[in-house]
């Protein structure tokens, strides 16, 4: 069996519109992922930085979290050779696997954006590590952080969190703490839910009289806007 472990990073408007009024709202500027075996054990890595080209300025908070250098990301490459790349590495049918349950639909919004072929037909099935590991400790209530279940599974921190390919490092290490039956018994499902042409929130005018009718200051972003 063929389980490939991800991760994204990904890029976001300064403005702060709401994801309705984007046909993107979040812009994949790395993936790193790595590949385990039937024992999860380590057997490849993959580490590719994005170069953006919807939202070529870095948002700040972004930037600090990743701690991004100027001009980083004019390296990287452009997102329909990275992403094919990165399914040539993956290999046929692997089973997708995850720190919570945004990833894997952001790769597909990513690719549909730029019209790139469909991974598979809906649903895809996937492994949340996060769930999982919330299972396996009894909390289901509350996701935990990737770092805290490191720290509580006494894992050694050995490359930097928040980077694509430390995030999916160490969810593969999360992974391979888990007993195997959580891993062939509690598969999730990634499906897309295009909007319905005739709701009204999703027709342009009333967008337009939402935004025209709401109280002065009230949705506003620390910058003023909306």
């Amino acid at each position: 069996m063929n389980y490939v472990v991800f991760d994204l990073e990904w890029n976001q408007p300064q403005d702060g519109k709401s994801a309705d009024e984007r046909r993107l709202a979040f812009e994949i500027i790395e993936i790193g992922a790595v590949k385990l075996n039937d024992e999860l054990q380590i057997i490849d890595q993959y580490d590719q930085l994005i170069r953006p080209q919807v939202y070529q300025e870095i948002n700040w908070r972004i930037r600090k979290m990743l701690d991004l250098k100027r001009g980083e990301l004019s390296s990287g490459r452009f997102f329909p050779r990275a992403a094919s790349e990165f399914l040539r590495w993956c290999g046929p049918d692997p089973v997708w696997c995850t720190w919570g349950s945004q990833d894997l639909s952001e790769l597909r919004r990513n690719m549909k954006f730029y019209r790139m072929p469909l991974i598979s037909e809906d649903p895809v099935p996937y492994l949340n590590i996060q769930r999982l590991y919330g299972i396996h400790i009894g909390n289901t209530a509350q996701s935990k952080a990737l770092a805290t279940a490191v720290e509580e599974l006494g894992l050694t921190e050995d490359v930097p969190f928040h980077r694509a390919y430390g995030d999916a490092y160490y969810t593969a290490k999360v992974m391979g703490c888990l007993p195997q039956e959580l891993l062939t018994g509690h598969m999730s499902y990634d499906k897309e839910h295009p909007p319905k042409k005739d709701h009204p929130r999703n027709r342009r005018g009333f967008r337009r009289r939402v935004r025209e009718n709401r109280p002065a200051g009230q949705g506003q972003t620390e910058g003023g806007q909306v």
